[in-house]
């Protein structure tokens, strides 16, 4: 929250209203932890001021409870659980639930191990025994990394596990033909301006369904993301957030065909959500993962989810020529990151960058390459 957050509106002066989103949140004191350092639970993306002051309350009640520390003879359950609960706080609630679904993967192979007794080795055949079972390496990763932290700080010892090494294969992305035939077949889906709108601005899929009415301005012909849909716990509530980063909060413009399709949808009051299912209720994004790849493998396209759509754009985008700072903000990403996960090299733009420093650093004339078919050989961003 910033200092532009100014309307109180609870007996507590807690709970605050962003004026730009209209969200809900607020800011905490948790008291200082082992170290003396002080430490504060913020929590915003709420749609009622009810809503925050509850989660402000639990939070309060958190707080002034009592919560021993584990010790090296309780199990390996034990310290992880704890370790969550201790950090509940300072979380988001989508956060402790993706920390707490890592560590249930764990748990039936060292769960009922003493916290004393677990060993590296222990450990990492855990991890072969995931990879096995189909969890991606990626994964693997993070759940070292939570696991390795939990005991650290509970316990107070370094587990000394390998981790997973990263993945032999590059990320799946489609290439320009996958998304074109991909376009051409959802064209008479019910909710083709989702799949058009993702095909060419390459919105997460959380920032998909979280779009209102008020958002889009037909008239400037632009489109302003503010929030995300999460799914936040087991029971698979949903919660209106931020977007993923302060880029996230973006403006785009539109091209003509997609606002032509977007304007009867968000002609409505601001509030009302532009795609919504055929009870009114928002899209959760879990459901529009799986219609997404149900479409994609009757398009006869590798179903490998809506997220490697941004990964398409901004290469694509780039090889065009246009700038990384431009494609960033195009997706709503920091640029370091951006050049560091979402870009991709296809084969036609290394022989072209092979030939010209050769050329332009030797007076040797380069003799012309014989063509060649490369499946991702277009620049052009042109998705239906």
């Amino acid at each position: 929250m910033t200092g532009a957050e100014v309307r109180a509106v609870s007996d507590t002066e807690a709970i605050v209203q962003d004026p730009v989103t209209g969200l809900f949140g607020f800011r905490l004191e948790m008291g200082r932890d082992n170290e003396g350092t002080r430490v504060q639970a913020r929590r915003s993306g709420f749609t009622t001021a009810k809503a925050a002051k509850t989660e402000y309350e639990r939070l309060c009640r958190q707080r002034d409870a009592q919560h021993p520390k584990p010790r090296l003879s309780d199990s390996v359950q034990t310290v992880c659980e704890s370790w969550v609960l201790s950090r509940e706080q300072e979380l988001e609630p989508n956060t402790v639930y993706g920390y707490r679904w890592l560590f249930g993967l764990i748990y039936p192979y060292v769960g009922g191990v003493r916290a004393g007794r677990l060993s590296a080795r222990m450990v990492e055949r855990a991890y072969r025994e995931l990879e096995g079972c189909g969890y991606s390496r990626t994964t693997l990763r993070t759940l070292n990394l939570v696991l390795s932290k939990a005991f650290v700080e509970q316990v107070g010892r370094t587990l000394g596990a390998r981790m997973p090494r990263e993945s032999d294969k590059e990320r799946p992305v489609w290439s320009l033909d996958e998304a074109r035939r991909f376009g051409d077949h959802v064209a008479d889906d019910r909710q083709y301006p989702l799949w058009r709108l993702l095909l060419v601005a390459g919105l997460r899929r959380g920032e998909l369904c979280g779009l209102r009415c008020g958002d889009l301005e037909p008239l400037q012909g632009t489109l302003t993301v503010r929030r995300q849909l999460v799914v936040e716990d087991p029971r698979s509530r949903l919660r209106v957030k931020p977007p993923k980063s302060h880029n996230g909060v973006r403006t785009l413009v539109l091209d003509p065909g997609t606002l032509e399709l977007l304007g009867p949808l968000a002609a409505g009051p601001a509030s009302r959500y532009v795609f919504a299912g055929r009870w009114g209720q928002p899209i959760r994004p879990d459901n529009l993962t799986d219609r997404f790849n149900q479409l994609a493998a009757a398009a006869k396209v590798r179903p490998i989810g809506p997220h490697q759509i941004r990964h398409l754009i901004a290469s694509t985008l780039l090889d065009a020529g246009y700038g990384v700072h431009e494609v960033a903000e195009r997706l709503g990403h920091d640029p370091t990151t951006l050049m560091r996960y979402y870009t991709r090299v296809n084969a036609a733009r290394r022989l072209q960058a092979t030939d010209r420093i050769a050329e332009l650093m030797t007076a040797s004339k380069i003799s012309p390459r014989p063509p060649r078919n490369w499946a991702n050989g277009a620049t052009s961003l042109l998705l239906t």
